[in-house]
């Protein structure tokens, strides 16, 4: 072991690169940790574009051969790829504490390369979900050898990875950060525990690793976007904008069932006009996986479309290779049902506004319903739990249970459709609501009932009160607002639109628990008694 790991640090120190050589390293980071590098580069030597991958996701286990071979299309296409597993995990050395020290260590490997025989000044990078974050940590210095820049599903804004509307997101976040936390140290943790039903939740880290984790507990104090400690380091202020402020040309890729959708569609809105022009932008109809998901669509996953759009994005920008698939200063995205791919300088709200009410009946109706009472339970103790994370937790698109399912989940369902219907852009709902609590939530999920029976879950939000409504007195009726993220679809004739209208929705999210104030310090929720006005609430499409 001792005569490998010199093998491996003499091997470090030399910057020559024979030809067809997959090599492995372990590159001291500034702090002296050593972190482990792997170099495959094309045949025959020379220098070469170098692409650059950094991953939290490897074995210690894995081989350099089983490297080597599924990396061969970038070397195939003359670029030397630079595989990095970061700090704490893999075969690296160090402690794992996620987001906190990939701007130093990426440009610490950046600097490393361009130490190498094999640098011949350009270099790109290309990650997906965390593999594209370790990138984002650093874009804001625009490293001017850095020419382009490929970010799968991941948001640069940290509140949106971990709160939607001051909820946590439990089944996205708070599952993810309790597996990577400290992850190749000897630290125990109990990862079967019910997150769902510890309260306050700031003792969950606690709970699980027997200690208090300051990195995931510091988030949970501060569920309000505007506070200032999104603007601090903790916060991801090193990532916070970082698309905006990078001047590199940059090919987002998400899916309309990615964790992480609406924010890529803003980073993409949020980029000044000069730099989206020189970018492009893809949303699969999948999930965070973008090349498949519960349902199989024709001609829809890039990977089969265009095997090789990634090195197709960075051969256009290095020799002006026309685009095979992604369109520069364009968004595309796929119609679900529709089966089509459409491209624009932004997807957009579609031109017809159609208006659904929440009826007594329980029905979605063209026109309302007389003024009616629905009221249900909601026990913060046995929450609600729907299937898919649609597009705010893992999970993606679900099959969905039968209508009304629970009693503490009320169910509105439309008539069939007439003919096939194109939605697109930001569905909106608008529910009148009371509760006998000083502060709940209520949660509400879109869905498209097949004609042949199947029912798919489309969007989902979920809101409490008193976020919009300080100072709520119970008994007394509000109006609450939810914009959906941006979708494209169609109803067949026949399909249906359905919607769930709730107060809670686990694993997805964190549980009210119908108390005022911050909702994870509070150690004793209490059940609610929570209405809806039907006649008065509704759902708008946009459609074509």
């Amino acid at each position: 072991m001792r005569h490998a790991l010199l093998f491996i640090l003499f091997s470090a120190l030399s910057c020559a690169l024979p030809a067809q050589t997959a090599q492995e390293f372990l590159m001291p980071a500034p702090d002296g940790a050593l972190l482990y590098t792997a170099v495959i580069a094309p045949d025959g030597g020379g220098k070469f574009p170098v692409l650059v991958e950094r991953t939290p996701y490897d074995s210690k286990f894995q081989t350099i051969s089983s490297l080597k071979k599924s990396r061969k299309r970038w070397t195939d296409a003359g670029y030397v790829v630079v595989h990095q597993h970061v700090r704490g995990s893999g075969k690296s050395g160090g402690v794992r504490y996620p987001y906190d020290d990939e701007r130093r260590d990426g440009l610490a490997l950046l600097d490393w390369i361009r130490g190498r025989d094999f640098y011949n000044g350009e270099i790109y990078l290309d990650g997906g979900s965390y593999c594209a974050s370790v990138h984002i940590s650093y874009l804001d210095t625009n490293p001017p050898d850095v020419k382009g820049v490929t970010l799968r599903v991941q948001d640069v804004e940290r509140y949106n990875v971990v709160f939607k509307n001051g909820f946590f997101k439990m089944g996205l976040h708070g599952g993810w950060y309790l597996k990577e936390y400290a992850k190749n140290s000897a630290i125990k943790r109990d990862l079967n525990l019910d997150k769902a039903t510890v309260f306050p939740l700031t003792d969950l880290s606690r709970r699980v690793f027997g200690e208090s984790v300051p990195q995931f507990d510091a988030p949970l104090l501060h569920p309000d976007p505007n506070d200032p400690f999104w603007q601090t380091p903790a916060g991801g202020s090193e990532y916070r904008g970082a698309v905006a402020k990078s001047k590199i040309p940059i090919l987002l890729v998400s899916s309309f069932y990615d964790i992480y959708t609406q924010g890529i569609i803003e980073m993409w809105r949020g980029m000044p006009a000069e730099k989206r022009a020189k970018c492009a932008f893809i949303i699969t109809p999948y999930t965070h996986n973008v090349n498949r998901g519960a349902v199989e669509f024709p001609n829809a996953a890039p990977d089969k479309i265009c095997p090789d759009y990634i090195v197709n994005w960075f051969n256009h920008i290095r020799t002006g290779e026309p685009l095979r698939f992604a369109e520069a200063g364009k968004a595309k995205w796929y119609t679900l049902w529709e089966n089509k791919w459409h491209s624009a300088p932004d997807i957009a709200n579609a031109p017809k506004r159609v208006e659904f009410f929440l009826n007594a009946d329980r029905s979605l109706g063209k026109s309302p319903s007389a003024r009616g009472e629905i009221t249900y339970k909601y026990d913060p103790r046995n929450p609600a739990k729907f299937n898919g994370g649609v597009c705010n937790a893992f999970g993606g698109m679900k099959e969905q249970a039968a209508p009304n399912s629970r009693p503490d989940i009320i169910s509105f369902v439309s008539e069939p459709f007439e003919e096939n219907t194109v939605a697109e852009g930001a569905m909106r709902v608008r529910l009148r609501v009371k509760s006998d609590c000083p502060d709940t939530c209520f949660y509400v999920r879109a869905d498209i009932v097949r004609s042949g029976g199947k029912t798919y879950s489309l969007r989902d939000d979920i809101d409490s009160i008193r976020r919009t409504h300080k100072d709520y007195k119970p008994g007394a009726e509000v109006d609450m607002e939810y914009v959906f993220a941006d979708h494209s679809f169609m109803f067949e004739k026949g399909d249906r639109l359905r919607l769930d209208v709730s107060s809670s929705c686990v694993p997805s999210f964190s549980v009210h628990t119908n108390r005022a104030g911050n909702q994870f310090t509070q150690p004793d929720p209490q059940t609610a008694t929570n209405t809806i006005i039907a006649g008065e609430s509704s759902i708008t499409l946009f459609t074509k």
